[in-house]
Parts: structure tokens; C-alpha cells; sequence
């Protein structure tokens, strides 16, 4: 099983390639009122943020594991 940073990174990689490339990633979502039945959306900037959002909330969840672990350690030095 992979770890979920790399998952993260390999999706990086990806983006990055597909840019090289000139290639672009898009949302499309069924519309029957559209001109070919669907509506197309450039996805780039959204899964870069998603990127970014998840970089952040890990990096947040790591600073409040730290916190809970001192004030777990704080906690038993004070009832010993």
C-alpha cells in the first residue's frame, strides 16, 4: 500500500508532465441544454488548490498531534 504522500507527489508529477506536454485536465459534466451535451471546465487550477488544501490541512493536523502529545506528557508529569 502506498503511503498517501506519495500518492500526493505522483499526482504532482502528473500535473506537471501533462503541462510539459501542453496537455490540459478538465471537469466535464453531463448538461442536455449544452451545445454537445455536456459542459466542459478547465480542472487545473482546482485540483492545485486541492493540492495545496491537503498540504496545509497535513501540515495543521501534525502541529495539533504535537500540542496533544506535550499536553498528554504534561498531564502524567503533573499526576506523578
Amino acid at each position: 500500500m502506498k503511503d498517501k504522500t506519495d500518492r500526493l507527489t505522483e499526482l504532482e508529477d502528473k500535473l506537471a508532465i501533462k503541462k510539459n506536454r501542453g496537455h490540459q485536465l478538465f471537469w466535464i459534466k453531463f448538461n442536455p441544454g449544452a451545445e454537445f451535451d455536456y459542459d466542459i471546465k478547465d480542472a487545473t487550477e482546482d485540483v492545485h488548490w486541492m493540492i495545496y488544501e491537503i498540504k496545509r490541512l497535513r501540515e495543521e493536523n501534525n502541529h495539533y498531534k504535537e500540542f496533544m502529545e506535550s499536553y498528554k506528557d504534561q498531564i502524567k508529569k503533573e499526576l506523578e
